[in-house]
């Protein structure tokens, strides 16, 4: 049976879910380097194109980053948020849905008014 995209693509998310289990046990810590792509490889049995692809995977969740001649590092977490509090930027985007919300039911209740007014004419 030869692979599909979906059964690497398991197998790159599977890598990185362990690689971020890892992390979450401390080892490697935040600021320190991630084992060599040859070293993820060979500890799963991948080809390094595979290893890269999870490690990839796991900067997009902002678990690692990218040092271009380095490596990759365990991104420290922000400092003074706890790791289930929303972000400033969240925070100011859930506002300004709150926001537009109380102006549509304002709306809505001019539109109210106003289909009450035209019926009662």
């Amino acid at each position: 049976m030869t692979p599909t995209a979906d059964d690497a693509r398991r197998v790159n998310e599977k890598i990185a879910d362990d690689l971020q289990r890892d992390i979450k046990a401390g080892k490697p810590r935040p600021g320190e380097k991630m084992p060599a792509v040859r070293a993820i490889a060979e500890r799963f049995d991948v080809a390094p194109g595979t290893a890269t692809k999870a490690l990839q995977l796991l900067v997009q969740r902002g678990v690692v980053r990218p040092d271009s001649t380095r490596g990759y590092f365990v991104c420290a977490e922000p400092q003074g948020q706890a790791a289930n509090e929303p972000s400033p930027e969240f925070t100011a985007i859930m506002q300004e849905i709150g926001a537009i919300r109380d102006h549509l039911a304002r709306l809505d209740d001019r539109l109210r008014q106003v289909e009450q007014t035209r019926e009662s004419d």
